[in-house]
């Protein structure tokens, strides 16, 4: 039975939310849709895992035109699932966290033609051709949801998010129409000095990893005839016709997949395959387990560390303390006996944050010493007494003295005592004091989680800078002064075809515009010549025009494309 489909966007992922609008696709964008859907379902026909064309009107696609997100919406929606418009290159944590709502982001924007065999910028190509159809499948559906609340959880490093804003530039600069040669140049270079510099890989590094191999380029079934259902494979004219030559090495897909790392500027060399989809979720809860989300403990304090971002610590208390870890100590038992948070802080329980204890008034770093199970049974009275004159002891010899403030009880079990007074001593030695401040005391002995991100994130989001939110722009347009004319054939061409004509001289101009202004222009011609069948007898000039189209075919450019267009309509 499908689950009800999210109806509600939570308000922190609101901002990567755009408006598709359909008047901004050109003709040439139309047209280059059709050459993908037409091309990819004759191959997939054959090389695809068989949900593939199976979800192409399941979800609410076309093959004569770019589909609109509002109706792959609705037939999303009979899945479980929903599609909204997004623009570009939205984060990878924001990504996963639609689609741990079963929430499918589709970028609106549309390749140019000059990228139409493979573009590394996210596009309605990939997201809608590429992902859309998979999730028609049952077993790799729930692979998706699963992947999404995993992925949802990961830590991620402040070197992951530079990495990001390296891609983020560099998709978008190759897929800008007014772009020159330098400056994609330069920005390569600053994305290939970034992925060198990473020192240490992230769960949302590895995470990415499995993605990659798995919902961007994966195989499945048989090493004998290998069938394709990653999404960057499914959009790629060109790579996916030329993956599955044997130069393109098979792995068997496991959970080690996330130690091979990927470049998404050039093809792959090696692609991981699955004998079925059962296998993906199988490999994804092999790594789960090993997260910090799952751990808790030292183990999951040093990958928060190292990570240098948001993170939330969880408690045995049910208390949760969202910020970035800078530092940790540990008992003679190797057991976390205190750590120190800093950056943007959060107080929160089942992911709510709490009013009660007011993130602006904490001191810029808070170190949070961990207790005995047996200080938190102990009586309010008993506890204030303890802080006020002996000290309440805590872990690894420590004692903490101050005032409480107040008592809260974050929903149902959390409690968080706040002090206004703090001061944290071993042997004699003072490690941390603070006054006239708000200081959130958990009372905690364990820490049996910490996850990636704020608890609240809705909340953390209102208050902190979004950088990568406020680049996202409204949906752009491939319509330029210098292609404006071509497109206008273009449009010729397409108001022909609907109309279902059978004269051939209405479209003698077209062809004669082509031979005079554009002799690279092999897409057009293709059209041409695919109309030209119906006709009982065709003129010259279309003779001309497929001798033109077969010398545009001797570049290497554009021979496969050319080819692979010519077999359709052979």
């Amino acid at each position: 039975m499908n689950r009800t489909p999210t109806e509600k966007i939570p308000e922190h992922l609101l901002p990567y939310v755009t408006e598709q609008n359909p008047a901004l696709y050109t003709p040439m964008d139309h047209a280059a849709w059709r050459y993908i859907m037409r091309v990819s379902m004759a191959f997939f026909a054959k090389h695809a895992h068989p949900a593939y064309l199976r979800g192409i009107p399941a979800t609410g696609m076309a093959i004569e035109r770019i589909p609109l997100i509002s109706e792959m919406d609705a037939a999303l929606r009979e899945l479980g699932w929903r599609a909204i418009a997004v623009n570009g290159f939205i984060p990878p944590s924001v990504f996963m966290e639609f689609q741990s709502l079963r929430v499918l982001a589709i970028a609106c924007d549309m390749r140019k033609i000059e990228n139409l065999g493979y573009t590394p910028a996210p596009d309605i190509v990939h997201e809608a051709a590429g992902h859309a159809p998979m999730v028609a499948d049952p077993v790799y559906r729930r692979y998706l949801e699963s992947y999404g609340e995993v992925a949802r959880a990961a830590i991620i490093s402040k070197q992951d998010l530079n990495l990001y804003e390296a891609v983020f530039s560099l998709s978008e600069i190759k897929e800008n129409p007014m772009a020159n040669e330098e400056a994609i140049a330069k920005s390569q270079n600053h994305f290939e000095k970034l992925a060198a510099s990473i020192t240490e890989i992230s769960e949302a590094a590895y995470l990415s990893r499995m993605a990659w191999w798995t919902t961007e380029y994966g195989l499945v079934g048989p090493s004998d005839k290998p069938l394709i259902y990653g999404a960057g494979l499914l959009s790629s004219v060109s790579e996916s016709y030329n993956c599955l030559k044997p130069e393109v090495k098979k792995i068997p897909l496991t959970s080690n997949c996330i130690y091979t790392s990927y470049d998404i500027t050039r093809p792959q060399p090696q692609l991981f395959l699955a004998r079925d989809f059962s296998e993906l979720i199988l490999a994804l809860e092999e790594f789960s387990s090993t997260m910090a989300y799952r751990v808790g403990g030292a183990e999951s304090l040093e990958k928060a560390k190292k990570a240098d971002n948001t993170v939330t610590v969880v408690h045995d208390t049910g208390a949760q303390f969202s910020g970035t870890v800078e530092l940790y100590g540990l008992d003679p038992a190797g057991v976390p006996a205190w750590y120190r948070m800093g950056g943007q802080k959060q107080v929160a329980a089942d992911d709510r944050a709490s009013n009660d204890v007011p993130y602006y008034k904490m001191p810029k770093s808070v170190f949070v010493p961990l207790f005995d199970r047996s200080v938190a049974t102990n009586s309010f009275e008993a506890i204030r007494a303890r802080l006020h004159t002996t000290g309440l002891p805590a872990r690894d010899g420590m004692r903490v003295f101050g005032r409480i403030a107040k008592d809260v009880l974050i929903g149902n079990r959390a409690r968080v005592l706040v002090m206004d007074q703090i001061r944290i001593e071993k042997a004699d030695k003072v490690l941390f004091d603070e006054r006239d401040t708000v200081y959130p005391l958990f009372l905690a002995s364990e820490i049996p989680s910490v996850f990636g991100g704020a608890a609240d994130r809705t909340e953390f989001a209102q208050r902190t800078a979004h950088t990568a939110a406020s680049k996202v722009e409204r949906h752009k347009t491939n319509l330029t002064s210098a292609n404006s004319a071509l497109n206008e054939l273009y449009q010729l061409v397409r108001d022909y075809r609907e109309s279902a004509k059978t004269v051939p001289y209405e479209l003698a101009e077209v062809a004669a515009a082509l031979k005079r202004s554009y002799p690279d222009e092999w897409l057009l011609r293709l059209e041409i010549l695919e109309l030209a069948r119906a006709w009982d007898r065709a003129p010259n000039w279309v003779n001309e025009l497929k001798a033109d189209l077969i010398e545009v075919a001797k570049k290497p450019q554009f021979s496969e494309l050319v080819q692979r267009g010519m077999a359709l309509i052979a």
